[in-house]
């Protein structure tokens, strides 16, 4: 391996990596292996991030007695594909968390987002911007702001990049998120395919089907088994959500776009501007015939998203790695996307296998060489 990062520990097949602030684990074997490796190897971050977001906020705060947030991380846990149940089981033996405690912090954004707080102000919202061809100074760029509760940043230095070798056969696939989550929001795959969700319920509303396999779960099983985007594309064809999302995807090539909600599934077929692609909180495939939402009442959702293609018109060109930090560090108030809510930020460039994380206000942005993690 090369790149800017060390060695820290080592565990049954897997190992640990320091880049910068942040973890990446490397782990190897059957399903059950692998979370034994995630657990024994990120044993102190889990717990920190065990404490902070469930002793300190969920069972303290305003979101849920332990009865009803347990509840409703045994609902989570209940529909996983049995391959990432593996995982938690896994985990749950070397963690040092149980198998319990492991449910929870597994759901702790479900917890937080659920029907279990009923403020009409949970911040569900996140941006992503890709450009190539014209828009692009070299390969394509993918730039994404994951939006949450403003105490996630808190939690900043427990983003763990999880790159999963599974012993069955399927592709190599990174996770990007918080320690203990088993699910994707944000992952590339050793094909070089990027994927990053954003909440689609100001145009799909806030149906949620709990009996449905979670389309987080679903998301990671759908890098796990597709070589090229054409094959992504036909998950979603196949695959009902159980809530609705926004759905940008990228290769080293081209961004497709998908607009996800419960009952159907659209790719963004209408595009303006070949070579561009901004994803916030709705649905713009005319198709839908969706008028849009009140900018105000869904989390700007509109702004962020005019604000990102007036910076991709003014940077046309010359948009690289370097241009997207940039343009990812301006806030929504200097005509950007970013708010006090964004917890982190992700600049992928599938071609060279680079991803590049940000926490605003807790880090700086720190490249991790993708690559050298999801090869053999």
């Amino acid at each position: 391996m090369s790149g800017d990062y060390e060695k820290i520990n080592s565990f049954e097949k897997g190992s640990s990596y320091r880049c910068g602030s942040f973890t990446v684990l490397n782990m190897y074997g059957t399903w059950r292996e692998m979370g034994r490796q995630y657990g024994a190897l990120a044993s102190d971050i889990i717990s920190e991030t065990y404490k902070i977001a469930v002793e300190e906020n969920i069972l303290q705060g305003p979101y849920a007695p332990r009865e009803a947030a347990e509840k409703a991380a045994g609902d989570f846990y209940a529909n996983y594909p049995y391959r990432l149940k593996e995982v938690v089981a896994g985990m749950a033996e070397t963690s040092g968390l149980g198998f319990e405690r492991c449910l929870l912090l597994n759901a702790m954004e479900v917890i937080t987002a659920g029907d279990l707080w009923s403020s009409s102000n949970v911040p569900q919202h996140c941006t992503g911007i890709a450009v190539w061809g014209g828009y692009s100074m070299g390969p394509l760029v993918y730039g994404r702001n994951y939006d949450y509760f403003t105490w996630f940043r808190e939690l900043g230095r427990s983003l763990v990049i999880a790159a999963y070798h599974p012993a069955d056969g399927s592709i190599p696939t990174a996770t990007i998120g918080y320690a203990g989550e088993i699910y994707m929001t944000t992952g590339i795959n050793a094909r070089g395919i990027f994927l990053a969700l954003n909440n689609g319920e100001p145009s799909g509303g806030m149906l949620n089907y709990p009996n449905r396999v979670p389309a987080i779960a679903e998301l990671f099983a759908f890098l796990l088994d597709s070589p090229d985007l054409d094959q992504l594309e036909s998950f979603f064809q196949t695959t009902r959500t159980n809530f609705a999302y926004v759905i940008g995807t990228a290769d080293d090539q081209t961004s497709r776009c998908f607009e996800w909600p419960v009952f159907d599934v659209k790719r963004r077929l209408s595009v303006k501007r070949p070579g561009l692609m901004v994803a916030t909180n709705h649905f713009t495939e005319p198709s839908w015939g969706l008028p849009r939402p009140a900018d105000e009442k869904f989390y700007r959702t509109r702004t962020r998203r005019q604000n990102l293609l007036n910076l991709a018109e003014h940077f046309k060109g010359s948009i690289d790695c370097l241009r997207m930090k940039k343009i990812l560090d301006t806030r929504i108030e200097d005509l950007g996307a970013t708010t006090d809510n964004t917890v982190y930020q992700v600049v992928a460039v599938p071609a060279q296998m680079m991803v590049s994380l940000k926490v605003p206000d807790v880090t700086e942005w720190t490249d991790i060489p993708i690559g050298d993690f999801l090869g053999n």
